[in-house]
Formats: structure tokens, C-alpha cells, sequence
């Protein structure tokens, strides 16, 4: 569910698709999501083609767009939550079981205190959990991004970072901007072409956050020639180092990044990354792997929902499971899937996709129709995103379990 969403090839407006605009993450989350190997009842690869016992949780206006596993079977939550009139939104953060969740459970609202700050989204969060060394214990790190009537002249979203308690008492934010020419940039890469001296980076969204890395998206301003831009960024926390995603050689392929995971544990170098990509074309599914030691990006794998021809696909959000990953995904054919991809560690490479569609529109929560429906983040072998009932502009969340057979 971040900016320009349904046609995951911008970034723009951090809440578009939660205010039911439905206008076409780049961001959840995860987005990244809870892993089984820290928490008890590992997920299993295996996915019913239904999805039963679909179920709203939190409450009506409250977004989620990335979850991470904490401790005591918890979750931590990360989304918007509607504010005034419904067109513009803060914030949230929320821990739990996801079962409590269903009982319309409370979110803490959190006011990033940036200037001028008119709305604001938190996209992938990381725990204690996973993360001992950089988050201390009860507090939560999470990313996002947020809009400011104090911007520069054109920049329409800027990234942020928040570290501390889920209640917001204490906690430090930090406001990022991927770099135009160069600065702190793997290789020095810019992400403004040389000799185009009107070019400015007009949104930073990070997406999610696991071991020292963030990943997101960036735009910028566009042109009569080049009316697309989006690309991906993957940021060290530590270093202040971005890396600046060059695909085919181009820093212009519709690129995103919306999920990472840190594969070996707490200490390791290497990640998966995922998202979506036109490099290949259409836009596709999209996983690889990167070194954060040597900056080096493996071999991208793309796919395409049920493995055959489809307008687009997405990732939104992954975790790891035995064997491989469960993502989340988006695609033309499907708005909210589940696919199990495998993985070999030792030669880092991603096997066939398995696909399990989540059926919202045949749910309850969708008796009367629905105008929206986003799949955005994924817990064990839970899918979660938005669902907007036919007839209300108001968002909503959605859990569902998609059980083994």
C-alpha cells in the first residue's frame, strides 16, 4: 500500500491507495515481516488455494503495511491510521498477538516532529528480536515516510526512521533523502543524470528495514522525457552508504524495493531483497540477493503470478520459512497472493514460485463488494493488506491465514 500503488511503478504520495484513491509503494513493509526462526510455530511452505477464516483486525481507517515477529508469539504492526477528514494520515504502531488484533485492538499514533509534517506512513518495522544489537530490548525501529508543508520547493515525500518505545515517549527520528549527485553513494553513482541541472529527488520512501539496511524508492522530478523515474535505494543505517539500484545499467527501470530479509541471522552480510521490476520488460515479481560488505548485487530472478503471462506482479513483503520465503504479492491477475519461493543458501538462488491466492473479494468482509483490495505484508503464512468495502472511502485491514493441506 505505498504511494502509487496498484501499478507498482512510482513511489509518489505515501497515502494514495490508504485513503481509497486506489491511484497506482512503492514501501511495508516489508516490507519486511516475522520470521519463524526466533519465534515458535515455524511456518510451513505449504498454503491452501483458499484462504479461510479471513478476518478484519485493528480498527476501521487503521492501515497496516508491514509486520515483524517480537517475542512471546507478539507482532509488531507498522501503518497509517486516517486522521480529520480522511484525507491525510499519521503513524501507527502496534504490538500484540495478531489474534488480539481481531478484537479491534488500540494503535498508538505517533506525530513525527518534523516541520510543517501534513501526513506521514510507517512502512516495515524491525525488533529486538531479530535486531538485538542496534535495537534495544522493548523498543522498535521502523521506516517510513512523510509529507512536509516545509519541504524544499517540489519534494513531495521524505524518508524517516523511527527508534524507540511502540508508546513514541523517548524515541529518536531521523529524516532521510537519497542523495542527487553522489554524496555517500556506493560508487559514487548519482542519481541525477549529469548535465540536467533542473533534476531534484522528489520522493524518498523507505519501505522496510532489517539488520543495518533499509530499502525503499526514490523519484525524480519528471520531464517531458522522462515522465518515470522511480527507481530503488538500499541504505545503511550505520555508515550513512546508499547504494543506488542500477538495473540493465539504468537507474531508470521502475525498479522497487518493498522487502528485505537479512538470511544467516543477526551478524550476516548478505540479504534478499524484494520487489518489482520492468528491467525485464513488464513489470515483474522480483528477488535478489546483496552483500552489504562488497555492495555486491546477485543475479535478479523475476516472476510472474501462477508462473505465467500476466499485465504485472508485485512483492510487497517476505519472510522466511523452511526452505525458502513466503511472499506477498500483487498482481493484474490476483490483487492478494501468497507464493513460496525456495532458496538455496549456499549458492544464494531462488527457485519456481508456488502460488496460493488469498481470496478477499469471496470473504465476508467483502459480502456487499469491495472497491479496493492490496495484499501488503505477510506474517508465517499469513497475508495481510487493505480492503475498502464498496461505498466507503474508509481503509481497513485484513488477516488471512493461508493454511497448509
Amino acid at each position: 500500500m505505498r504511494s502509487m500503488r496498484r501499478i507498482p511503478i512510482l513511489v509518489g504520495g505515501a497515502t494514495a491507495t490508504l485513503l481509497g484513491l486506489a491511484a497506482a509503494p512503492a514501501t511495508a513493509s516489508l516490507t519486511a515481516t516475522g520470521a519463524v526462526t526466533a519465534i515458535a510455530s515455524p511456518a510451513s511452505h505449504r498454503a491452501a488455494e483458499r484462504a479461510s477464516s479471513i478476518y478484519s483486525i485493528l480498527g476501521t481507517g487503521d492501515a497496516v503495511t508491514g509486520v515483524r515477529g517480537s517475542s512471546n508469539g507478539r507482532v509488531v504492526l507498522t501503518g497509517g491510521a486516517q486522521t480529520g477528514n480522511g484525507t491525510e494520515a499519521l503513524p501507527f504502531l502496534y504490538r500484540g498477538r495478531p489474534t488480539r488484533a481481531a478484537t479491534g485492538a488500540a494503535v498508538t499514533v505517533l506525530t513525527p516532529p518534523f516541520p510543517g509534517v501534513t501526513t506521514a506512513m510507517f512502512y516495515g518495522p524491525d525488533t529486538h528480536t531479530f535486531n538485538p544489537s542496534a535495537i534495544p530490548s522493548g523498543q522498535v525501529r521502523a521506516v517510513g515516510s512523510y509529507e512536509s508543508s516545509s519541504a524544499p520547493s517540489g519534494v513531495r515525500n521524505q524518508g524517516m526512521i523511527y527508534l524507540g518505545a511502540v508508546s513514541g515517549v523517548g524515541g529518536s527520528w531521523t529524516s532521510i533523502d537519497v542523495p542527487a549527485y553522489g554524496t555517500h553513494t556506493f560508487g559514487d553513482v548519482r542519481a541525477c543524470p549529469r548535465g540536467r541541472a533542473d533534476c531534484y529527488v522528489m520522493d524518498t520512501i523507505p519501505h522496510s528495514t532489517m539488520g543495518d539496511l533499509a530499502v525503499g524508492n526514490y523519484d525524480l522530478n519528471p520531464t517531458k522525457r522522462d515522465p518515470v523515474s522511480g527507481n530503488a535505494f538500499i541504505y545503511n543505517l550505520i555508515r550513512h552508504r546508499w547504494t543506488l539500484l542500477q538495473m540493465n545499467g539504468s537507474l531508470s527501470t521502475q525498479t522497487t524495493l518493498y522487502g528485505i530479509w537479512q538470511d544467516g541471522g543477526n551478524k550476516s552480510d548478505n540479504y534478499t531483497l524484494a520487489g518489482g521490476s520492468s528491467a525485464s520488460g513488464s513489470q515483474m515479481g522480483l528477488l535478489m540477493s546483496y552483500n552489504d560488505r562488497t555492495g555486491k548485487v546477485g543475479r535478479p530472478r523475476y516472476y510472474s503470478y501462477r508462473n505465467a503471462s500476466a499485465r504485472y506482479t508485485h512483492f510487497e513483503g517476505i519472510t522466511a520459512v523452511p526452505g525458502g520465503f513466503n511472499i506477498v504479492a500483487e498482481s493484474s491477475a490476483q490483487s492478494s497472493s501468497l507464493a513460496f519461493i525456495p532458496f538455496n543458501a549456499r549458492t544464494r538462488t531462488y527457485g519456481t514460485a508456488r502460488w496460493y491466492p488469498a481470496d478477499v473479494a469471496a470473504s465476508p468482509l467483502c459480502a456487499s463488494g469491495c472497491g479496493f483490495i492490496s495484499g501488503d505484508t505477510v506474517y508465517q503464512d499469513s497475508v495481510m493488506g487493505l480492503y475498502i468495502p464498496t461505498g466507503s472511502t474508509k481503509a481497513n485491514t485484513y488477516l488471512a491465514p493461508v493454511h497448509g493441506r
